[in-house]
């Protein structure tokens, strides 16, 4: 740490007392850990039953013999997790699309005289953020969020695996992308996925560098998809056709699109899971994406308007109302995926304790949370520790940068809460944890 910065502060749960810190107030990076106060700030705004929808509409008039003079439109309401394969419990793609398909059949409609339209207006259409690294937004994990998502803005790249040393090959997209082209550099060495795709939205012609392992099979990397609201169209607009619905023109979104002007009806109403069941799998797997769209919901329901700028200042304005104003808090998105982003272990523990103290919002965030050397991203943290189990934590890393929020329960079963981040420091990563697990087992043994 000769050249880096620790922020720590601990809390009693049941008090409010600050009861030790070091460097309280430094604003720090603090990666993903930023997600447990974006989730539990999203209970407190929109409530642990507030669901998203996403609506199937048509324009025009059907005829006799079952023709729709008009377009189709789905129109989002910010759903991140409609056909996702990564929240649990969520609509996949398929189940989503056959039941907007058999919604249609249902309507009557044979036959569609016009488009599908993937409408995203609900939300601005920046997607993502400025801050955001450009080495990453190529990237599934820097999928920008939008007013119409699917299948969380996410398609895989297939590889056919080669031999050491060689190049492989792209075999396919899943779903299809089509226009899109990839320059591939990537090289068959190692034993993990270490590949990385460059692009961003609106783009379709992307390099993929670094490695993947050698083998025989197929190996898969994962991708943002570049316009996910006309990825959506075009997805619905083929389940049609393969169902027997005639479809005449081409998807279009409008997030290059003027749309349709008149009268529009609703043929189905899709709804997400409620917001705590969302938040337990956006906090167990880490989804930016979900994180991303509670961040925008909460934007639009506080100011009336849909900017990533206007969500961003209404998360900082509640962060800084509670721990303070002028406590140092500098928000850049939802997820932490940003490094512009800093926050001083203090104002984050302060939060903390306010949203603990509110039953509702606690049963859902501490359930969530891995636990050290039990479950989650801690589970390898303080294996035969006495510290084992007694803390409870959403963890963030990127290079050079860990941080843990939440609650650690002492020797004397004493309850506080705690938030620790490390920004900088100069060693690996299994002699960082080796540091950290000893101070976690020194601070457990201490209370």
């Amino acid at each position: 740490m000769k050249h880096g910065i620790m922020g720590f502060a601990l809390i009693d749960q049941n008090t409010g007392l600050v009861k030790a810190t070091y460097q309280p107030n430094a604003s720090l990076i603090p990666a993903s850990s930023l997600k447990v106060l974006t989730c539990a700030y999203g209970l407190e705004i929109l409530g642990q039953d507030f669901k998203f929808k996403t609506e199937l509409q048509y324009t025009g008039q059907i005829d006799k013999y079952g023709t729709l003079h008009g377009d189709v439109i789905l129109k989002g309401y910010g759903d991140p997790t409609l056909g996702s394969v990564m929240t649990d419990g969520a609509d996949d793609l398929n189940n989503v699309l056959n039941q907007f398909v058999n919604a249609i059949k249902k309507k009557g409609i044979k036959r569609i005289q016009g488009r599908i339209i993937g409408d995203a207006t609900y939300l601005s259409a920046e997607g993502i953020y400025d801050s955001w690294a450009y080495y990453d937004l190529g990237n599934y994990y820097a999928a920008g969020v939008y007013g119409l998502n699917i299948n969380d803005n996410l398609y895989s790249v297939n590889y056919r695996q080669s031999k050491e040393g060689s190049m492989p090959q792209i075999s396919t997209t899943n779903p299809e992308i089509i226009g899109i082209k990839f320059k591939s550099e990537v090289v068959s060495t190692g034993l993990n996925d270490n590949a990385y795709i460059y692009g961003g939205p609106h783009q379709y012609h992307l390099t993929v560098r670094g490695s993947i392992p050698p083998g025989n099979g197929n190996f898969r990397i994962k991708g943002a998809m570049p316009e996910p609201p006309l990825q959506a169209a075009k997805l619905l607009s083929t389940a049609l056709i393969k169902s027997g619905i005639k479809v005449s023109l081409s998807p279009i979104s409008s997030l290059r699109d003027k749309m349709p002007d008149g009268k529009r009806t609703i043929i189905l109403t899709h709804y997400s899971q409620d917001l705590a069941t969302i938040i337990k799998a956006t906090l167990l797997h880490s989804l930016n994406l979900n994180t991303e769209g509670i961040l925008r919901q909460c934007g639009v329901v506080l100011s009336k308007e849909n900017t990533i700028a206007v969500a961003v200042k209404a998360y900082t304005d509640f962060a800084e109302k509670l721990a303070g104003e002028g406590s140092g808090f500098f928000i850049r998105d939802g997820s932490g995926l940003s490094t512009a982003n800093a926050v001083p272990a203090l104002g984050f523990s302060k939060l903390m304790v306010h949203f603990i103290k509110n039953e509702a919002i606690s049963n859902i965030i501490l359930s969530a949370l891995p636990v050290m050397g039990v479950s989650g991203t801690l589970k390898s943290y303080l294996e035969n520790s006495p510290a084992t189990g007694k803390i409870t934590a959403k963890t963030g890393s990127m290079d050079r940068v860990r941080s843990f929020s939440g609650r650690i329960i002492g020797k004397s079963g004493q309850t506080y809460v705690f938030t620790l981040i490390l920004n900088n420091y100069e060693c690996t990563s299994m002699e960082i944890k080796s540091k950290i697990e000893t101070f976690f087992t020194q601070l457990y043994l201490s209370l």
